[in-house]
């Protein structure tokens, strides 16, 4: 374990969670609930300075961090007078909002959570960095329905057809082609190709699948060397033959179901023939490098990527709660390997340039950020889920829970926690030493 990529992680995971908590403050505020506490991290306190409602504190642990509303008094004196209900407590009190209110308070801080993945998402898209572009020729999958394991029919897009434009959007390549076509997904959407050295106009239709919907059309690469390791192989050298079978893209390739074959190849105008042994191909296929920014328009992009996956954290945990566990393994690390991760793939990001770095931080964030709000948006008692339960259902019966109730049910809570805190870090014990 790389301590210091540790340290990164969970660094950047309390930074998260300190604006989650920083929007419960806020919207206190806003509603005259004063804040007793507001901390960056937890454990014994380093620096503290007393404002005029609210003590402002750096503590020890940089993980994370709490707002603590007054209310705590107005609870222990219900509890020992006996009290049915807490209709007595002080003004300033979280006591005192109203149910509406409350509920507000708590839903703060995954909204913060929400909103700031968004925004970061949103700056991300913006920043250019290098990327793969290939030039937009494209295939209907139905060309090679055995290597794509489709049976998606796209009659709108001829073999070699290369994407030009869709309306007034122009494609620079084969990956602002993509990312369109990923962004209108579900719709029909008009083609400008050039089929045959001739402009033709024409549609892309979607197909509904397991996944989602699919408009059925791959890029189509010619059969071109880029990178290898191999010293029987150029980068530029252009395969022409599988076998004795002809090969006109690199899905000839892949097609050709024998182990062992012979390729045969054009270098500076000189035949070649190799032979590959196992089916593995000890090269990568020609791209070419451009910078640029995202295709998408940043703001949808990012609150469709936010919601995704907001849904599919949610979808695991509750996965992890009702036990089926292999579902839930499937996208739940310990927090631990998870914030060392963190720091890996920040360093790995940076390594390559400092754009891509920036980049890298931004999406690793807003991952954290979505996290964070839909881990705290479930229904149990002392997380936000659940206080915001109990605040509605104060609210639809109009009468407050009683004091012994509260308590209950933050006990309850608490024990939940602890039992999800446990199971958490036992993900990483069997990630480091039972893997």
């Amino acid at each position: 374990m790389n301590l210091l990529l540790l340290a990164v992680g969970l660094i950047a995971i309390g930074i998260m969670l300190f604006i989650h908590e920083l929007g419960h403050f806020a919207v206190a505020r806003l509603f005259d609930v004063d804040v007793e506490v507001l901390s960056f991290g937890i454990g014994p306190k380093l620096i503290a300075y007393q404002g005029k409602r609210t003590e402002y504190r750096i503590s020890l642990i940089p993980f994370g961090g709490y707002c603590r509303m007054q209310g705590s008094l107005d609870l222990t004196k219900a509890l020992q007078d006996n009290a049915r209900t807490l209709d007595k407590a002080e003004a300033g009190s979280y006591f005192s909002a109203s149910p509406i209110k409350r509920f507000l308070i708590y839903l703060a801080g995954p909204l913060t959570n929400f909103i700031l993945a968004v925004l970061l998402l949103s700056a991300a898209s913006m920043i250019p960095v290098e990327r793969l572009s290939d030039e937009a020729y494209a295939t209907p999958v139905s060309e090679y329905p055995e290597l794509f394991g489709s049976d998606i029919v796209q009659p709108g897009i001829k073999k070699w057809d290369k994407l030009i434009a869709s309306g007034d959007k122009l494609f620079t390549d084969w990956q602002d082609a993509e990312a369109y076509m990923t962004e209108m997904r579900g719709t029909t959407i008009p083609l400008t190709v050039l089929r045959d050295g001739v402009l033709t106009e024409t549609e892309a239709i979607p197909s509904e699948t397991d996944d989602g919907w699919a408009y059925g059309i791959a890029l189509l690469q010619r059969p071109v060397i880029g990178r290898t390791s191999s010293d029987e192989f150029r980068s530029g050298d252009v395969i022409t033959a599988v076998d004795s079978s002809p090969v006109t893209s690199t899905y000839d390739i892949y097609s050709y179901d024998e182990e062992d074959f012979t390729l045969t190849l054009e270098r500076d105008g000189e035949i070649i023939t190799r032979d590959i042994a196992g089916g593995h191909l000890p090269f990568a296929w020609k791209s070419d490098i451009r910078i640029a920014r995202d295709p998408y328009s940043p703001l949808p992009h990012a609150i469709r990527r936010s919601a995704e996956l907001f849904y599919s954290t949610l979808s695991a945990l509750g996965a992890f709660l009702t036990l089926h566990l292999q579902d839930a393994l499937d996208v739940i690390t310990g927090p631990v390997k998870a914030a060392e991760s963190i720091g890996s793939i920040t360093a790995e990001a940076f390594s390559v340039s400092g754009s891509s770095g920036l980049r890298g931080v931004l999406q690793l964030l807003a991952v954290i950020s979505v996290s964070l709000s839909a881990g705290n948006i479930l229904p149990i008692p002392t997380f936000d889920g659940g206080q915001m339960l109990v605040s509605l259902y104060e609210a639809i019966r109009r009468k407050a829970l009683s004091p012994r109730t509260y308590v209950l049910l933050q006990i309850i809570g608490i024990i939940l926690a602890l039992l999800i805190m446990a199971a958490m870090y036992a993900l990483d014990l069997k990630a480091y030493f039972f893997s």
